[in-house]
């Protein structure tokens, strides 16, 4: 099955590069066909770095199937930005009526994740990268294998939390940030209100 993939990607390789070959052949005979690309070439880098600069702000994306796993897609280049757009996410988080839903693999029930939303590779024969786990459960067999704990270098941020031992209303916790998979540092976050919605013992699907 595998030699079939790469012998059809082979293939398909090829098919592209002939195709490319004529195209330029096709646009040398005429110097308007010339002058329409490199047209076309500018206009499409001028919108990629419009694209690249001005349109790319940090922002969430919650998992349809973990409602505790949260994709961070363009985060900031200032690390602290990061830090305090995780904590006011995570106040959001408890603040509404969630759902634990189904668990992710070797993580506690009352825990919220986030992860860099990236580390997509080559082709479905690759890694599908942490945005797979947005519309997909976590798989563990089969010809390609996907979950959560294969892309630890897109790690952010942990929260564990449960009641306060002081007021059961509100929520304490603390959270665990991470820079390229490594442990960066620990902070607390207490007495964040909860709306009186308490983390849920039981699986919700």
């Amino acid at each position: 099955m595998f030699i079939l993939v790469i012998t059809i990607l082979v293939i398909v390789a090829i098919l592209l590069l002939i195709l490319a070959f004529r195209f330029f052949k096709w646009t040398l005979k005429s110097k308007r066909r010339v002058q329409a690309v490199l047209a076309v070439l500018v206009f499409g880098a001028t919108g990629l770095v419009i694209h690249h600069f001005f349109f790319k702000d940090m922002r969430f994306i919650q998992s349809n199937v973990y409602p505790n796993l949260y994709l961070v897609k363009y985060p900031d280049k200032d690390y602290s930005v990061v830090q305090n757009a995780i904590q006011e996410k995570i106040k959001v988080h408890l603040r509404t009526e969630h759902k634990t839903g189904k668990p992710l693999s070797y993580t506690g029930e009352n825990g919220i994740h986030f992860y860099e939303y990236g580390g997509m590779s080559f082709g479905f024969i690759g890694e599908a990268g942490t945005g797979y786990f947005i519309d997909h459960e976590e798989d563990f067999g089969g010809f390609v294998s996907e979950e959560l704990g294969m892309y630890q270098d897109y790690r952010l941020a942990e929260f564990y939390y449960d009641p306060c031992l002081n007021d059961s209303t509100l929520y304490c916790g603390e959270i665990n940030y991470f820079k390229e998979g490594e442990f960066f540092k620990a902070d607390s976050l207490k007495n964040i209100f909860s709306n009186g919605i308490y983390p849920k013992t039981k699986h919700v699907k």
